[in-house]
């Protein structure tokens, strides 16, 4: 990833990340979507995930 963001702008993406996560498992939990529109938003879960954990990764190694 991009080692050279300062640490809050990590933080503010690792945010982001989380709350497209949420919205996407909001559409994953909804009885009423489309079972196409909830294997999309596990596919965009899975994918930010592993961008998540490369800002953790950067976040803590900033921390210490």
């Amino acid at each position: 990833m991009n080692n050279t963001k300062p640490l809050d702008d990590l933080k503010e993406q690792e945010s982001y990340l989380k709350q497209l996560n949420e919205e996407d498992q909001a559409i994953i939990q909804d009885e009423d979507a489309a079972y196409f529109d909830k294997e999309a938003a596990q596919e965009r879960i899975e994918a930010r995930n592993e961008e998540l954990t490369c800002f953790q990764t950067q976040i803590e190694e900033r921390e210490v």
